[in-house]
């Protein structure tokens, strides 16, 4: 009788270890969740300003007419 207790006992407690650990991992995976999700938001941001800078043309100028596309400045007209 004495050695089932002890084996209850060490099994509550086995299980009591593996609840911590578990709560830790899991408090964790939240953390990580939450700065992937506001990187992911960053990178949103980034990737629409982005978009728009590439549809204002080089250094904010108007885009380059389809003309004048395969010139270069050096060209003479």
């Amino acid at each position: 009788m004495r050695w089932i207790l002890v084996d209850v006992v060490l099994a509550l407690l086995a299980l009591g270890v593996l609840a911590v650990l578990l709560l830790g991992l899991w408090r964790k995976v939240k953390a990580l969740s939450r700065t992937v999700s506001a990187a992911g938001e960053r990178i949103g941001r980034a990737t629409d300003g982005l978009a728009v800078a590439q549809g204002a043309g080089p250094l904010g100028a108007p885009a380059a007419r389809p003309s004048d596309a395969g010139r270069s400045s050096a060209t003479p007209r």
